[in-house]
């Protein structure tokens, strides 16, 4: 976790990160397109991040709580929180701390795609970062977007959970306001 403890307590200059937005910002087409490039996951990189996740489990002799997909939250969690751990494991096979964290970042945003249609983004001017690749939820031209590598940074460090953040984001998508609103 040394990694993730330099990047978090190192200065952090946002001149190199293009200007912070407010969080109800609206902002124009052209904007959006110029900023954002949607992308997708590449499916080797996809089927590589599930066979490290599940051969993880069969090493650990840890059962899955939930079969299937093995990209769930619940199964993230016990990645992260049960056996040696997940960076540890990467460690072995002389992966890094930040290409772990990628392995974990891709399956969560690849069920989140499935699950509730989020999009995946290249952000060209990242406020921090750790924000380059963003998910984009979109209804009615309202976006509530998140940020999959920052996060999973936040859970490996102990700091939160996969669980947690799709019970937020329940509830955000229930709660999104029609443009009308804002």
């Amino acid at each position: 976790m040394s990694f993730f403890k330099r990047l978090f307590s190192s200065k952090k200059e946002s001149s190199n990160y293009g200007t912070s937005q407010s969080k109800n910002k609206i902002n124009t087409k052209e904007y959006f397109d110029d900023r954002y490039t949607e992308d997708i996951i590449d499916p080797k990189m996809l089927e590589g991040c599930l066979k490290m996740i599940e051969s993880y489990f069969i090493e650990n002799k840890i059962e899955r709580k939930i079969e299937s997909p093995i990209n769930h939250p619940i199964n993230l969690d016990q990645v992260d929180q049960d056996g040696f751990g997940f960076l540890l494991y990467c460690k072995a096979f002389q992966i890094e701390e930040s290409q772990a964290a990628m392995f974990l970042s891709y399956s969560f945003s690849d069920f989140l795609i499935k699950k509730y249609g989020f999009k995946l983004y290249i952000d060209s001017k990242p406020d921090y970062p750790l924000r380059s690749m963003t998910l984009k939820y979109e209804k009615d031209e309202v976006f509530l977007s998140l940020y999959p590598f920052e996060y999973t940074t936040k859970v490996l460090n102990g700091n939160s959970t996969f669980s947690d953040l799709v019970e937020k984001i329940k509830t955000q998508i229930d709660e999104m306001p029609d443009l009308e609103d804002l």
